[in-house]
């Protein structure tokens, strides 16, 4: 039956942050009572207690309407297209299990999608939820912003930095335009990030509109407290951005200027001896560039490993 909308959470052995989640998530549909709102939990193939304590959590909590799907091959896209493919509602709500959504997000959710005369890829705000997390992964700017390609907005912007795949919403019909998440991209691949911002891109170039929306709040939990953790997390957006660069560099072009505003830093870089990207966690333009490097060659191999079976992107012609 079909619903107002779809609150998809793609999870791996977080069952004690998942709980508070979806706790968060019945607080925000009893605050738009006039929507018909599902929550939709996919469990990508998890080896703790995740499928007992959604059971326990749903048992005190009858009122919210809650499936939960199984998605036996491990990978965020995997998980992603699994959610999208059993998502029974007209609007589409994606956010991470270890997020904790804003009690008015629905409401701000249904009264921007009934704005819309044309489907938007819209993504909000994300705060830390865990001071003691390193400032990793938040968006907190308290303006709105936008890009499309009527626009030219690559040209002058790096769409990879519009919206955060933790916290994104879409309508049904853009998701039939655009298809599934690129399953050679994200967690659980061997290219560890990315598939969000290809989402972005291919939005992008099928013409539809991107926009932040900073009402739409989540607080994330991300965990990620040492150094280390700074470096290894640039470290994947980098490999996926270099597969992203593999992917469009022929046929789209603009979306790929972030690699030339990258390497007109290096010789600054090495000259002056200096950090000239995250110095605070020791990670370099060099070595994102080098990462970047891995990542085409990567997403070219599964390219070439695949070719014979794939679908081709509609994007891509």
């Amino acid at each position: 039956m079909a619903k107002t909308a779809s609150v998809i959470i793609c999870t791996y052995n977080r069952s004690a942050a998942l709980i508070p989640c979806l706790t968060s998530i019945l607080q925000a549909i009893h605050a738009a009572p006039q929507a018909d709102v599902e929550i939709l939990i996919v469990d990508n193939n998890s080896t703790d207690n995740t499928q007992d304590a959604v059971a326990t959590w749903h048992t005190e909590h009858p009122d919210c309407t809650l499936r939960i799907v199984f998605e036996p091959q491990k990978g965020l896209s995997y998980a992603r297209n699994c959610g999208l493919s059993h998502a029974v509602g007209a609007l589409l709500l994606m956010i991470d299990d270890d997020c904790i959504m804003d009690a008015n997000y629905i409401a701000n959710a249904l009264v921007h999608d009934a704005r819309d005369t044309d489907p938007v890829l819209r993504g909000g705000s994300v705060f830390l939820g865990d001071p003691t997390d390193q400032p990793l992964t938040i968006k907190t700017e308290a303006a709105r912003q936008s890009w499309s390609r009527k626009r030219s907005s690559s040209r002058h912007e790096n769409l990879g930095n519009s919206l955060l795949g933790c916290n994104m919403m879409m309508r049904r019909t853009l998701v039939d335009k655009i298809g599934p998440f690129d399953t050679a991209l994200g967690a659980g691949s061997s290219i560890p990030g990315g598939e969000d911002t290809d989402y972005i891109f291919r939005a992008y170039i099928h013409g539809f509109e991107i926009e932040y929306a900073p009402d739409l709040k989540i607080h994330h939990f991300h965990g990620r407290k040492k150094v280390e953790d700074g470096y290894n997390l640039f470290r994947n957006y980098s490999i996926g951005g270099g597969a992203l660069y593999a992917k469009y560099i022929f046929s789209h072009p603009n979306i790929c200027r972030q690699l030339y505003w990258d390497l007109k830093k290096l010789p600054g870089e090495w000259i002056r001896n200096e950090n000239r990207f995250m110095p605070e966690f020791g990670f370099t333009m060099t070595d994102k560039i080098r990462y970047s490097i891995k990542g085409m060659y990567a997403y070219w191999w599964s390219r070439l490993r695949s070719r014979d079976t794939a679908p081709r992107d509609p994007a891509m012609r």
